[in-house]
């Protein structure tokens, strides 16, 4: 192999046939005139090593006629192709600002640094006091993962993994997108610290999120916290939240509100709130404690059931409410005549304005008597006559509300039923000719995930 060495003037190139000296060379051209390798195609440029007596010389690399490097191998498939059964390539930075890098990779197209292993590691990437690893794209992804096993494996005292972006944190995607497991508090914790707007955790999907708590008693298999609404389903052809369990399928608790419900359509026949029972002896709704109705309450039938008052411990009693076609009040007690047989009946003093077309009812008490009304009901109260005096009568008085809201609210007596009525289980209509009450919300049963869990990922 011949290249050039010094000439008598330094800046000049040496002849092309000068031979390399081994204490260093002089004058050799910039513009690659003189070179160190062989002229004839195809042949490569070898280095070789003499390590001890008690070996061959032995070829430690070579440049192959197409310009791979190889080390370890006599066929280099690509620039730099390294072989070995020990570490094959090991870059150490001593710098210590931002800007030094052990190993710096780029690519226009393509990969910028590739690992693969048979068993091991395809990277290992190990930091004492910064990132192991920062992988960044500008219109693409940082890092891409896959394996068997699993794509990416974070172990950490602290977290894991950490995604973080300007729009999502974290993507996955699969018959399993994020699987989480631990044997201490929280397998997936999303959190979002924007004030704002953003996502903690979401889920899209034929089911989007779904958490299992694989032990009983006290563990949650999903847990949200914090924010306007800790859980906040939407978009939903059938219900934005369901919950199914063997005890309460949803369950609300609040200092202000307990459960809200509320039907935004603004026509038809909708329900704030609908609940209904499989069992002859349950309640489809049961209230503890006091219930408002702030509008007209309409039932099949009613009645209060309160402890027997003979036997309070072991027997209910039920009395079935008094029903009327008016919006009717009832008022009621008893009065005697003075001597001259005459008594005035003081009644509430917002009688009248709560009250039209007052109706009377009279019984003597005691003996037998005549008695009448003798002054109907003017400034809430009316007057009572009976034909001697010193004569006790129980009077009774009904009114029927025309207050504003009756007014505006006004029963409807009668009235045609829609067709979900008649098709309704306890309409007399069709009593039975549907299985279901068709006014209650129609949706398919949900497709719960197979209880198995993914396999346990396999730690290195």
């Amino acid at each position: 192999m011949v290249a050039a060495t010094a000439s008598t003037t330094p800046a000049a190139a040496a002849p092309a046939t000068t031979a390399w000296a081994l204490g260093g060379s002089s004058g050799v051209t910039s513009d690659g005139s003189n070179f160190l390798g062989p002229t004839n195609a195809g042949a490569p440029l070898i280095f070789k090593t003499y390590s001890s007596t008690g070996s061959a010389v032995s070829e430690r690399m070579r440049i192959a006629s197409n310009g791979n490097v190889g080390i370890g191998t006599t066929a280099p498939d690509s620039k730099l192709h390294v072989v070995t059964q020990n570490t094959a390539v090991k870059a150490t930075t001593t710098g210590s600002t931002t800007t030094s890098r052990a190993v710096s990779a780029s690519a226009t197209a393509g990969t910028a640094l590739f690992g693969q292993s048979k068993s091991g590691l395809g990277a290992d990437l190990r930091s004492t006091s910064a990132a192991a690893l920062q992988a960044t794209s500008t219109n693409y992804y940082g890092v891409i993962a896959s394996g068997p096993s699993g794509g990416v494996l974070g172990t950490s005292a602290n977290y894991g993994v950490i995604g973080n972006g300007n729009n999502v944190g974290g993507y996955f995607s699969g018959p399993t997108g994020v699987y989480g497991s631990t044997a201490g508090a929280t397998a997936i914790l999303g959190a979002n610290t924007n004030v704002d707007s953003g996502v903690g955790v979401r889920g899209t999907g034929r089911i989007g999120i779904h958490a299992q708590a694989s032990v009983a008693g006290t563990a949650q298999a999903l847990l949200a916290e914090g924010g306007q609404y800790s859980v906040y389903g939407s978009g939903g052809t059938t219900a934005g939240v369901r919950g199914d369990s063997a005890y309460v399928g949803v369950w609300g608790q609040g200092t202000a509100w307990g459960l809200y419900g509320a039907a935004t359509g603004t026509s038809g026949q909708n329900y704030g709130v609908y609940g209904t029972t499989s069992s002859p002896d349950g309640y489809a709704m049961f209230a503890q404690g006091r219930v408002h109705v702030n509008g007209t309450l309409s039932k099949s039938a009613g009645s209060f059931k309160i402890d027997h008052p003979l036997d309070p411990d072991n027997k209910w009693l039920s009395h079935s409410f008094v029903e009327s076609p008016d919006m009717m009040n009832v008022y009621n007690g008893t009065i005697v005549t003075d001597d001259a047989g005459r008594a005035t009946v003081a009644l509430p003093d917002y009688f009248e304005a709560l009250n039209r077309d007052p109706r009377y009812q009279l019984t003597v008490i005691g003996d037998f008597a005549q008695v009448a009304v003798s002054r109907e009901v003017e400034g809430n109260s009316f007057d009572i006559r009976s034909d001697r005096g010193g004569v006790k009568v129980s009077w009774q008085v009904t009114g029927i509300r025309h207050d504003s809201y009756a007014e505006a609210h006004p029963i409807l007596v009668e009235e045609e039923k829609t067709e979900a009525d008649r098709d309704a289980a306890g309409s007399t209509a069709r009593r039975g000719s549907s299985a279901g009450d068709p006014r209650a919300p129609k949706g398919p049963d949900a497709e719960i995930p197979e209880t198995k869990a993914p396999p346990t990922p396999t730690l290195p």
